[in-house]
Protein backbone atom coordinates (compact mmCIF):
# COMPACT_ATOMS: atom_id res chain seq x y z
CA UNK A 1 0.00 0.00 0.00
CA UNK A 2 3.16 2.49 0.49
CA UNK A 3 4.79 1.49 -2.56
CA UNK A 4 1.32 2.57 -4.41
CA UNK A 5 0.77 5.98 -2.12
CA UNK A 6 4.15 6.71 -3.03
CA UNK A 7 4.22 5.94 -6.99
CA UNK A 8 1.02 8.10 -7.03
CA UNK A 9 2.92 10.79 -5.12
CA UNK A 10 5.88 10.80 -7.27
CA UNK A 11 3.21 10.69 -10.68
CA UNK A 12 1.69 14.34 -9.34
CA UNK A 13 5.12 15.72 -8.33
CA UNK A 14 7.29 14.56 -11.71
CA UNK A 15 3.40 16.45 -13.42
CA UNK A 16 3.82 19.52 -11.11
CA UNK A 17 7.26 20.28 -12.29
CA UNK A 18 6.75 21.38 -15.53
CA UNK A 19 6.00 24.79 -14.54
CA UNK A 20 9.66 25.13 -11.86
CA UNK A 21 11.96 23.58 -13.81
CA UNK A 22 12.45 26.30 -16.81
CA UNK A 23 10.68 24.58 -19.72
CA UNK A 24 7.88 26.31 -21.14
CA UNK A 25 5.37 23.10 -21.73
CA UNK A 26 3.06 23.41 -24.78
CA UNK A 27 -0.24 21.25 -25.30
CA UNK A 28 0.72 19.74 -28.71
CA UNK A 29 -2.63 19.27 -30.16
CA UNK A 30 -3.49 22.75 -32.01
CA UNK A 31 -7.06 23.56 -33.52
CA UNK A 32 -6.98 25.59 -36.29
CA UNK A 33 -9.88 27.81 -37.71
CA UNK A 34 -10.95 27.98 -40.90
CA UNK A 35 -10.60 32.09 -41.76
CA UNK A 36 -11.68 33.73 -44.96
CA UNK A 37 -10.57 32.97 -48.41
CA UNK A 38 -8.86 36.35 -49.07
CA UNK A 39 -8.09 35.51 -52.75
CA UNK A 40 -11.32 35.20 -53.51
CA UNK A 41 -11.65 38.22 -51.51
CA UNK A 42 -8.99 39.67 -53.83
CA UNK A 43 -9.83 38.73 -57.07
CA UNK A 44 -13.59 40.01 -56.13
CA UNK A 45 -12.86 43.44 -54.91
CA UNK A 46 -9.69 44.49 -56.87
CA UNK A 47 -11.22 45.24 -59.60
CA UNK A 48 -14.42 47.64 -60.95
CA UNK A 49 -17.03 45.52 -63.01
CA UNK A 50 -16.28 48.03 -65.34
CA UNK A 51 -12.66 46.75 -65.48
CA UNK A 52 -13.66 43.53 -65.50
CA UNK A 53 -15.67 43.44 -68.09
CA UNK A 54 -13.00 45.52 -70.23
CA UNK A 55 -10.71 42.46 -69.32
CA UNK A 56 -13.14 39.76 -70.45
CA UNK A 57 -14.06 41.73 -73.67
CA UNK A 58 -10.02 42.24 -74.34
CA UNK A 59 -9.80 38.47 -73.92
CA UNK A 60 -12.67 37.50 -76.05
CA UNK A 61 -11.00 40.03 -78.77
CA UNK A 62 -7.80 38.31 -78.88
CA UNK A 63 -9.63 34.90 -79.05
CA UNK A 64 -11.80 36.00 -82.13
CA UNK A 65 -8.81 37.69 -83.43
CA UNK A 66 -7.11 33.85 -83.64
CA UNK A 67 -10.32 32.99 -85.70
CA UNK A 68 -12.66 31.75 -82.85
CA UNK A 69 -16.23 32.87 -83.76
CA UNK A 70 -18.03 35.36 -81.53
CA UNK A 71 -19.98 32.85 -79.66
CA UNK A 72 -16.99 29.83 -79.46
CA UNK A 73 -15.48 32.93 -77.61
CA UNK A 74 -17.86 33.38 -75.27
CA UNK A 75 -18.20 29.28 -74.84
CA UNK A 76 -14.16 29.04 -73.99
CA UNK A 77 -14.21 32.21 -71.81
CA UNK A 78 -17.23 30.25 -70.00
CA UNK A 79 -15.11 27.19 -69.83
CA UNK A 80 -11.56 28.75 -68.70
CA UNK A 81 -13.07 30.44 -66.02
CA UNK A 82 -15.59 26.87 -64.84
CA UNK A 83 -11.67 25.14 -64.88
CA UNK A 84 -10.54 27.42 -63.03
CA UNK A 85 -13.59 27.35 -60.22
CA UNK A 86 -13.29 23.88 -60.13
CA UNK A 87 -9.48 23.63 -59.44
CA UNK A 88 -10.31 26.14 -56.49
CA UNK A 89 -12.75 24.09 -54.68
CA UNK A 90 -10.82 21.27 -54.66
CA UNK A 91 -7.68 23.05 -53.43
CA UNK A 92 -9.90 24.96 -50.73
CA UNK A 93 -12.01 21.82 -49.28
CA UNK A 94 -9.24 22.47 -46.48
CA UNK A 95 -9.05 18.74 -45.83
CA UNK A 96 -6.69 17.63 -42.75
CA UNK A 97 -4.82 21.04 -43.16
CA UNK A 98 -5.16 21.31 -39.68
CA UNK A 99 -3.23 18.09 -39.33
CA UNK A 100 -0.78 19.09 -41.91
CA UNK A 101 0.08 22.36 -39.92
CA UNK A 102 0.07 21.16 -36.82
CA UNK A 103 2.50 18.29 -37.27
CA UNK A 104 4.89 20.61 -39.39
CA UNK A 105 5.01 23.60 -37.12
CA UNK A 106 5.99 20.66 -34.43
CA UNK A 107 8.85 19.33 -36.42
CA UNK A 108 9.91 22.29 -37.11
CA UNK A 109 10.37 23.48 -33.75
CA UNK A 110 12.23 20.20 -33.28
CA UNK A 111 14.73 20.30 -36.22
CA UNK A 112 15.24 23.91 -35.14
CA UNK A 113 16.59 22.05 -31.30
CA UNK A 114 19.03 19.46 -33.20
CA UNK A 115 20.25 21.84 -35.32
CA UNK A 116 21.27 24.29 -33.11
CA UNK A 117 21.61 22.37 -30.15
CA UNK A 118 21.15 23.77 -27.09
CA UNK A 119 22.31 22.51 -23.72
CA UNK A 120 18.82 23.51 -22.33
CA UNK A 121 16.11 22.64 -24.04
CA UNK A 122 13.95 25.86 -22.86
CA UNK A 123 10.23 24.72 -24.98
CA UNK A 124 8.63 21.38 -25.10
CA UNK A 125 5.36 19.92 -26.78
CA UNK A 126 3.75 17.90 -23.91
CA UNK A 127 1.15 15.67 -23.70
CA UNK A 128 -1.06 14.92 -20.48
CA UNK A 129 -3.23 12.28 -21.23
CA UNK A 130 -2.38 8.31 -21.18
CA UNK A 131 -0.46 7.10 -23.75
CA UNK A 132 -2.63 4.25 -24.30
CA UNK A 133 -5.18 7.23 -25.35
CA UNK A 134 -3.19 8.79 -27.36
CA UNK A 135 -1.98 5.63 -29.35
CA UNK A 136 -5.65 4.62 -30.02
CA UNK A 137 -6.36 8.55 -31.26
CA UNK A 138 -3.90 8.46 -33.56
CA UNK A 139 -4.98 4.47 -34.80
CA UNK A 140 -8.58 5.80 -34.97
CA UNK A 141 -7.64 9.15 -37.25
CA UNK A 142 -8.80 11.80 -34.41
CA UNK A 143 -7.14 14.56 -32.59
CA UNK A 144 -5.22 13.34 -29.90
CA UNK A 145 -6.26 13.90 -26.48
CA UNK A 146 -8.41 16.10 -24.16
CA UNK A 147 -7.86 19.13 -21.82
CA UNK A 148 -8.78 18.07 -18.33
CA UNK A 149 -9.81 21.00 -15.68
CA UNK A 150 -6.79 21.38 -14.17
CA UNK A 151 -4.87 21.79 -17.36
CA UNK A 152 -2.73 24.23 -16.18
CA UNK A 153 -1.14 22.23 -13.02
CA UNK A 154 0.40 20.47 -16.03
CA UNK A 155 1.03 23.54 -18.93
CA UNK A 156 2.17 26.54 -19.54
CA UNK A 157 0.12 27.04 -23.03
CA UNK A 158 -2.56 25.99 -24.68
CA UNK A 159 -2.74 27.13 -28.14
CA UNK A 160 -5.06 27.39 -31.01
CA UNK A 161 -4.47 28.59 -34.88
CA UNK A 162 -6.36 30.06 -38.23
CA UNK A 163 -5.49 29.86 -41.69
CA UNK A 164 -6.54 31.56 -44.59
CA UNK A 165 -5.77 31.32 -48.57
CA UNK A 166 -3.70 34.74 -48.90
CA UNK A 167 -4.58 37.49 -51.11
CA UNK A 168 -1.92 36.94 -53.85
CA UNK A 169 -3.57 33.69 -55.15
CA UNK A 170 -0.63 32.03 -55.41
CA UNK A 171 -1.12 29.16 -53.33
CA UNK A 172 0.14 30.74 -50.02
CA UNK A 173 -1.86 30.62 -46.89
CA UNK A 174 -1.80 33.01 -43.89
CA UNK A 175 -1.40 31.19 -40.81
CA UNK A 176 -1.72 32.56 -37.04
CA UNK A 177 -0.86 30.25 -33.79
CA UNK A 178 -2.04 31.42 -30.50
CA UNK A 179 -0.48 30.44 -27.18
CA UNK A 180 -2.98 30.71 -24.09
CA UNK A 181 -1.16 30.95 -20.48
CA UNK A 182 -2.54 29.86 -17.32
CA UNK A 183 -4.20 33.67 -16.50
CA UNK A 184 -5.80 33.66 -19.76
CA UNK A 185 -2.92 35.90 -21.37
CA UNK A 186 -2.25 35.30 -25.32
CA UNK A 187 0.79 35.77 -27.40
CA UNK A 188 -0.14 35.09 -31.22
CA UNK A 189 2.48 34.37 -34.36
CA UNK A 190 1.98 34.45 -37.90
CA UNK A 191 3.37 33.54 -40.58
CA UNK A 192 2.79 33.28 -44.55
CA UNK A 193 3.89 31.09 -47.38
CA UNK A 194 2.98 27.39 -48.92
CA UNK A 195 1.29 25.10 -46.83
CA UNK A 196 4.29 22.90 -46.73
CA UNK A 197 6.68 25.28 -45.41
CA UNK A 198 4.50 28.58 -43.89
CA UNK A 199 4.80 26.81 -40.27
CA UNK A 200 8.91 26.23 -40.66
CA UNK A 201 8.48 30.87 -39.68
CA UNK A 202 5.73 30.13 -36.71
CA UNK A 203 8.64 27.95 -35.56
CA UNK A 204 11.33 30.01 -35.92
CA UNK A 205 9.90 32.69 -34.18
CA UNK A 206 8.46 30.72 -30.81
CA UNK A 207 11.90 28.86 -31.11
CA UNK A 208 13.42 32.60 -30.36
CA UNK A 209 10.99 33.64 -28.16
CA UNK A 210 11.56 31.38 -25.56
CA UNK A 211 15.06 29.85 -26.11
CA UNK A 212 16.49 33.25 -26.73
CA UNK A 213 18.64 34.47 -23.28
CA UNK A 214 16.14 36.68 -21.53
CA UNK A 215 16.97 38.87 -18.49
CA UNK A 216 17.90 38.79 -15.92
CA UNK A 217 19.78 35.17 -16.25
CA UNK A 218 23.00 33.98 -14.10
CA UNK A 219 25.72 32.27 -15.85
CA UNK A 220 28.69 30.17 -14.31
CA UNK A 221 32.08 31.92 -14.86
CA UNK A 222 35.47 29.61 -13.51
CA UNK A 223 34.48 29.38 -9.60
CA UNK A 224 31.90 32.37 -9.38
CA UNK A 225 28.47 32.92 -10.76
CA UNK A 226 27.36 36.36 -12.91
CA UNK A 227 23.88 37.70 -13.19
CA UNK A 228 22.81 39.55 -16.74
CA UNK A 229 20.42 42.04 -16.17
CA UNK A 230 20.58 44.12 -19.11
CA UNK A 231 19.95 47.63 -19.85
CA UNK A 232 17.46 50.06 -18.97
CA UNK A 233 15.26 48.14 -21.27
CA UNK A 234 15.59 44.83 -19.95
CA UNK A 235 17.70 43.30 -22.57
CA UNK A 236 20.74 45.03 -24.97
CA UNK A 237 20.28 48.04 -25.34
CA UNK A 238 22.05 50.97 -27.18
CA UNK A 239 23.94 54.21 -26.91
CA UNK A 240 25.55 56.70 -28.13
CA UNK A 241 27.99 57.70 -25.34
CA UNK A 242 29.90 55.25 -23.58
CA UNK A 243 29.26 57.20 -19.86
CA UNK A 244 25.87 56.55 -20.26
CA UNK A 245 26.26 52.98 -20.58
CA UNK A 246 27.49 53.17 -17.29
CA UNK A 247 25.14 55.21 -15.85
CA UNK A 248 22.62 52.93 -16.75
CA UNK A 249 23.88 49.86 -15.23
CA UNK A 250 24.94 52.04 -12.22
CA UNK A 251 21.55 53.00 -11.57
CA UNK A 252 20.61 49.27 -11.81
CA UNK A 253 23.07 48.55 -8.88
CA UNK A 254 25.17 46.84 -11.69
CA UNK A 255 28.48 47.23 -14.03
CA UNK A 256 29.35 46.53 -17.57
CA UNK A 257 31.57 43.32 -18.15
CA UNK A 258 35.11 43.39 -18.57
CA UNK A 259 36.03 42.21 -22.36
CA UNK A 260 36.82 38.72 -20.66
CA UNK A 261 33.41 38.43 -19.39
CA UNK A 262 32.27 39.86 -22.50
CA UNK A 263 33.97 37.46 -24.45
CA UNK A 264 32.76 34.57 -22.11
CA UNK A 265 29.19 35.25 -21.91
CA UNK A 266 29.63 35.50 -25.35
CA UNK A 267 30.89 31.71 -25.83
CA UNK A 268 27.57 30.01 -24.17
CA UNK A 269 25.69 31.96 -26.98
CA UNK A 270 22.33 33.43 -27.55
CA UNK A 271 20.55 29.73 -27.25
CA UNK A 272 22.22 28.93 -23.53
CA UNK A 273 21.95 31.88 -21.31
CA UNK A 274 24.83 34.28 -22.90
CA UNK A 275 24.77 36.75 -25.37
CA UNK A 276 26.72 36.66 -28.65
CA UNK A 277 28.95 39.62 -29.59
CA UNK A 278 28.01 38.97 -33.10
CA UNK A 279 29.37 41.99 -34.87
CA UNK A 280 28.51 44.69 -32.96
CA UNK A 281 30.78 47.07 -31.01
CA UNK A 282 30.28 46.86 -27.29
CA UNK A 283 31.13 49.09 -24.27
CA UNK A 284 33.02 47.46 -21.69
CA UNK A 285 34.41 48.40 -18.35
CA UNK A 286 37.99 48.35 -18.24
CA UNK A 287 40.30 46.05 -15.95
CA UNK A 288 41.89 47.97 -13.81
CA UNK A 289 39.55 50.74 -13.67
CA UNK A 290 40.04 54.42 -16.26
CA UNK A 291 37.71 55.19 -18.75
CA UNK A 292 35.55 53.21 -20.67
CA UNK A 293 36.38 51.13 -23.75
CA UNK A 294 35.09 49.34 -26.51
CA UNK A 295 35.07 46.14 -27.42
CA UNK A 296 35.27 45.39 -31.31
CA UNK A 297 34.79 41.85 -32.07
CA UNK A 298 36.01 42.31 -35.70
CA UNK A 299 39.44 44.01 -34.71
CA UNK A 300 40.87 41.27 -32.32
CA UNK A 301 44.78 41.93 -33.70
CA UNK A 302 45.86 43.04 -31.67
CA UNK A 303 42.72 43.23 -29.48
CA UNK A 304 39.29 43.54 -29.98
CA UNK A 305 39.70 46.40 -26.75
CA UNK A 306 40.34 49.67 -28.27
CA UNK A 307 39.45 53.19 -27.50
CA UNK A 308 36.25 55.01 -28.88
CA UNK A 309 37.57 57.24 -31.36
CA UNK A 310 39.44 53.69 -33.14
CA UNK A 311 36.71 52.76 -33.93
CA UNK A 312 33.99 54.34 -36.67
CA UNK A 313 30.71 53.02 -34.83
CA UNK A 314 29.03 55.77 -32.72
CA UNK A 315 26.28 53.44 -31.92
CA UNK A 316 27.15 50.96 -28.78
CA UNK A 317 25.85 48.02 -27.49
CA UNK A 318 25.58 47.07 -24.22
CA UNK A 319 24.18 44.89 -21.04
CA UNK A 320 25.06 45.34 -17.15
CA UNK A 321 26.04 42.30 -15.19
CA UNK A 322 26.33 41.94 -11.30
Amino acid sequence: MKSIIGAILFLFTSLGHAQSDGVVHIWPTIPFIRGADLCAYQQAYSQTRSEYMREMSGLAQDLMQSGAYGSEALDLLITFDALYAKNVALATRYQYLDVTLENTLKGYVDQYYRDLNPRTKKMTFSHINRIQDIVAAARNGQRIGHLPENTFEYLDFVAYGSYAFAPDCKGNIQVTVTLVGRRGETETFLGTGKPSVVMSQIASKMFERFQRTRFPTTLRLGQRQLTLIGGLNGSVDTVQSLEMARMACESQDARLPTPTELDLISAYGDWNGGVGVGHSVWVVEPVRGGSLKVFHPDLRNPSPVREQWEVNDRTFYYYCVK
